[in-house]
């Protein structure tokens, strides 16, 4: 016969009374509660550091959740081992306020950090599993120590073994959903980074004083480590101080990072400190290339009459070719209502009868729309994270079958087919239209690509089509230069995939040799 080992007496009830350990049950029930939600929030937040410098891609997403299960299963084990030496919740508490203090710092250092990481790094995607190890690794340990701190101080009675641990998993389950939809749905859209990281901030430092409880006396030191970052919290709150110079306008969406800035008399729009637009502040006219070549279209088709512009940016390549083309009707499609807002209030963009915007994913907008364009035009293949639905030989099928006889599709892509990446978007395009032709923008490393569903007409005559259009409407970039500017070398598309919906490794394509962006 088993012999019954005897259990050490329960942690709480060495407190004293009936009421002492129903409070203690509720202040661990804080803990374990609120350190789940503040966890998932700060996974969340944490490619929100990192998109400005690394991007939104797979890499990052893998990296942040690889760093977040390797550090939680550090403080799992380490945690174990300290509960057995002290359980008591405020031997967790002090814990938590180390977890505050690596919070704090990334609070004050994370947006420099991640820069400087980034640039010695080389904005690689090992980089990114770098910088999030580094930024995000030690609070992330802190936190695991939580869950097996609450198994310790919990289970007194072996026959409740079960019951105790699930109703703490269910608690620290429902305080990490509570913590994703929060970050998600609130956290990210309106507050700005150093707000939402304040936050999280706050509610570690109070979880740690929660734990810490009567024995703040004994573990003063965690108690005025979490109180200091309580109050560093307030100073973050009020969102990230005086803005450096020229910035006008930041914004963190639940897709991007926005920035606005005036330089030398030209307003500069980014989105993850990738160009998006650029204004003369004086005229309102861009100051950049690329929309202008979007002009180029009309050598193929020199009746535009509509146009469907898939990625809003400032709204310059439409609205530059309105200014030549007064009847064109343009809709714009962009899934972040951030950016339509930034343009309106910073780039003159308005909106009217002929020029409509539309909140939406690009694809689902075509895929729900029986309308057709005369020319489409993509500029979203842009940056370390461009999205592979937009890049696959479905959804070009997609746009093909929106465009009007005679139509034209035109994309602004960045780098040059020495790249894979460009090399794959080619390759793809030309899967889809028979007649494919790129040109290089004047001053920057971008290609302006046009491609139609028909071959051209045996001897059409592209230049004189230039200069007739070029005397009608007095293009500034005028087309017979843009016709010049036509690529012409060779390329090599071995090894080179078509991109499609089950196989599109446009993350990996990016990073294998990422070009110097506009």
């Amino acid at each position: 016969m088993l012999e019954t080992t005897q259990t050490s007496p329960p942690v709480f009830r060495s407190s004293g009374s009936r009421a002492s350990e129903k409070y203690d049950r509720l202040r661990l029930g804080w803990v374990v509660t609120v350190g789940g939600g503040v966890l998932m929030a700060l996974e969340i937040l944490a490619s929100r550091v990192l998109a400005p410098h690394f991007g939104s891609s797979v890499y990052v997403w893998g990296s942040i959740i690889s760093v977040f299960l390797a550090a939680l299963s550090i403080g799992y084990v380490w945690g174990g081992r300290l509960a057995d030496r002290d359980p008591t919740l405020a031997g967790l508490g002090r814990w938590i306020a180390l977890a505050a203090i690596a919070q704090g710092l990334l609070l004050l250092f994370a947006r420099p950090a991640v820069a400087w990481l980034a640039a010695a790094t080389g904005n690689s995607s090992w980089g990114t599993l770098v910088a999030t190890a580094l930024l995000f690794g030690v609070p992330s340990v802190m936190m695991g120590v939580i869950s097996p701190y609450a198994v310790r101080l919990r289970v007194d009675d072996p026959t409740r073994l079960g019951g105790t641990v699930g109703s703490l998993y269910a608690l620290s389950t429902a305080g990490s959903l509570a913590g994703t939809l929060g970050c998600t749905f609130a956290l990210v859209p309106y507050l700005d980074l150093d707000q939402g990281l304040a936050l999280l901030l706050a509610l570690t430092a109070i979880t740690a004083l929660v734990a810490l409880g009567a024995g703040f006396r004994r573990e003063w030191a965690a108690g005025l480590a979490a109180a200091g970052m309580l109050l560093l919290s307030l100073r973050g709150a009020a969102g990230s101080g005086a803005p450096p110079e020229g910035l006008l306008y930041e914004q963190m969406t639940p897709y991007q990072t926005i920035q606005v800035r005036d330089e030398n008399g030209v307003r500069k729009l980014s989105s993850d400190s990738i160009s998006h637009g650029a204004m003369d502040l004086e005229t309102g006219v861009t100051t950049q290339a690329y929309p202008r070549m979007a002009a180029g279209a009309l050598v193929y088709q020199p009746k535009i009459e509509s146009m469907l512009v898939l990625g809003l940016g400032a709204g310059f390549a439409g609205t530059h070719l309105q200014r030549y083309l007064p009847g064109l009707e343009v809709d714009f499609v962009d899934i972040d209502p951030a950016m339509a807002n930034v343009a309106r209030r910073y780039f003159r963009f308005e909106d009217g009868p002929k020029r409509r915007v539309h909140i939406a994913d690009a694809r689902r907008f075509l895929d729900q729309s029986d309308r057709k364009w005369d020319y489409i035009y993509c500029d979203t293949y842009i940056g370390l994270s461009v999205p592979f639905h937009l890049t696959t030989r479905e959804f070009l099928l997609e746009v093909r079958d929106h465009l009007e006889p005679g139509g034209v599709f035109g994309l602004n892509l960045a780098g040059d087919y020495q790249a894979p990446f460009p090399r794959a978007i080619y390759r793809t395009v030309a899967d889809v239209f028979p007649n494919v032709q790129t040109y290089n923008v004047p001053g920057l490393i971008n290609m302006l690509v046009l491609a139609t569903p028909e071959p051209l007409p045996p001897g059409t005559d592209l230049q004189a089509r230039a200069r007739q259009l070029d005397s009608q409407y007095g293009f500034d970039l005028p087309l017979q230069e843009a016709l010049r500017l036509q690529t012409r070398e060779e390329i090599d598309f071995a090894g080179t995939p078509v991109l499609t919906d089950g196989f599109a490794p446009v993350d990996h394509l990016i990073h294998m040799k990422a070009p110097e962006l506009k």
